[in-house]
């Protein structure tokens, strides 16, 4: 889309939202509440199948909700993975692609297409807004919340001494069950954001007990990860008590996973990888019944489907998709891929005086296989695509691309992404897939 063309979209977008207040204001609007983790896997809930993760209340939203098992980050780092959340455009589309530090408002960055927003919808279609916690777009309130409590990023978990003062995703959560009480009178949009379990894992040592015995590894993370699961059950326990839970529609999910080091160009996030970009995501509202979602879907989705909860018109240039219109027509089949895009972290080169190579990343992911493929920035002529079969390699731990056989299965799945780079307008998808299709 080129820039003409998005400014009408942002114009129509916002014309859409004020149409919205100056109409009759709907009987029985919904309240939303959206939760928001930092580096939280995909498989770091019991709903999930893990046996050794202690996440009760998260897992007693599963059973209240539709759960999408197959849901995806558009790109595994915090602030291009919140900027999608917030737009519905993919990373190279809404153009912040690395996360942002020291910058007042991204949003007003006319190098970025963020303008439109469902927080500044809702807020414009009279909702009342709030934002706790970790935002990473920016280190001020960028005017489309009502409540701000929120920061940049890189605060400590703690409010002072660790284990001797207050946790603060123990805080934030006390603000957010006070803005559930100041407001429950009237439409809110409350998003409730916590940085764990983001690195440095830490939580207070009662979680870590949890575990004692247990022998798992990396235990301070999934012991953070208890920690968010507590602070939700606080929040999901608030609107019960105060009348709230049947017109709320309550969504969780989390900005990319975690790899803990263990793939290439990866020190925690970053790459194509299941364990990295699977990411949880719940959507409990009172007029669909709970199931389990099985095709893939992407957090481009999220944005839409949150307008949609709210009754509002979706902006033409929104590229996801409502899921609850998906949910509705009970198609859940692998009708189109799920796309993926990534800039990893830098790996070194091996060449002496080089500072290393950051490659960038495009991915297809259907029901059955992952076809991976890379661009390095230093040696543009090296190659390290890789395919999976996850039905029968969920890990990822057996690379297929070189066997002769896979050939028609990679040239089926480039053609896939090249036809999502045309339509889509990026550039690198249509050069990567080239390669194959």
């Amino acid at each position: 889309m080129n820039r003409r063309r998005f400014l009408l979209t942002v114009g129509a977008g916002l014309a859409a939202a004020r149409s919205v207040v100056r109409g009759a204001t709907p009987p029985a609007r919904l309240n939303i509440l959206f939760i928001l983790s930092d580096q939280f896997r995909g498989d770091a809930l019991g709903a999930d199948g893990n046996t050794f993760v202690l996440t009760p209340n998260l897992d007693r939203l599963a059973a209240e909700s539709v759960r999408f098992a197959h849901a995806y980050t558009a790109q595994a780092l915090c602030t291009p993975a919140r900027a999608t959340l917030i737009t519905g455009l993919y990373p190279h589309a809404h153009r912040l692609q690395g996360n942002v530090y020291k910058v007042p408002n991204a949003l007003a960055d006319p190098q970025y297409r963020l303008a439109v927003n469902f927080p500044t919808l809702l807020k414009q279609a009279g909702y009342t807004t709030g934002w706790v916690g970790k935002w990473h777009l920016g280190e001020e309130n960028p005017g489309c919340f009502d409540h701000w409590n929120g920061f940049n990023s890189l605060l400590p978990h703690w409010l002072g001494e660790q284990q001797k003062s207050p946790y603060r995703s123990d805080a934030e959560t006390d603000d957010g069950l006070r803005f559930l009480e100041e407001n429950r009178s009237r439409p809110f949009l409350l998003c409730q954001s916590y940085y764990p379990p983001h690195t440095p894992y830490t939580a207070p040592e009662r979680f870590y007990r949890l575990f004692e015995g247990k022998n798992v590894d990396h235990m301070e993370y999934y012991a953070a990860a208890s920690a968010v699961d507590w602070n939700i059950g606080r929040l999901l326990q608030g609107l019960k008590k105060l009348g709230l839970a049947q017109n709320t529609v309550v969504i969780f999910t989390a900005d990319h996973g975690e790899t803990f080091g263990r793939r290439p160009f990866s020190s925690n996030k970053t790459v194509c990888y299941e364990e990295s970009t699977r990411v949880p995501l719940l959507i409990r509202h009172p007029n669909l019944k709970p199931a389990v979602w099985q095709s893939g879907v992407n957090n481009i989705d999220v944005m839409p489907t949150i307008l949609d909860a709210g009754g509002l018109p979706i902006p033409s240039g929104v590229q996801g998709k409502s899921l609850l219109e998906r949910i509705r027509s009970g198609r859940d089949r692998w009708d189109q891929p799920v796309i993926l895009e990534n800039i990893t972290q830098r790996m070194a080169s091996g060449k002496k005086g080089e500072g290393g190579n950051q490659p960038i990343e495009r991915a297809v992911r259907t029901e059955r296989w992952k076809l991976i493929l890379r661009a390095f920035s230093e040696e543009p002529e090296r190659r390290m695509d890789e395919l999976y079969d996850l039905d029968q390699d969920p890990g990822e731990k057996q690379d297929l691309l070189a066997r002769p056989e896979a050939a028609p299965r990679v040239k089926e799945l480039s053609k896939m992404l090249l036809a999502w780079g045309r339509r889509y307008e990026d550039e690198v998808a249509v050069r990567l897939a080239s390669r194959y299709a």
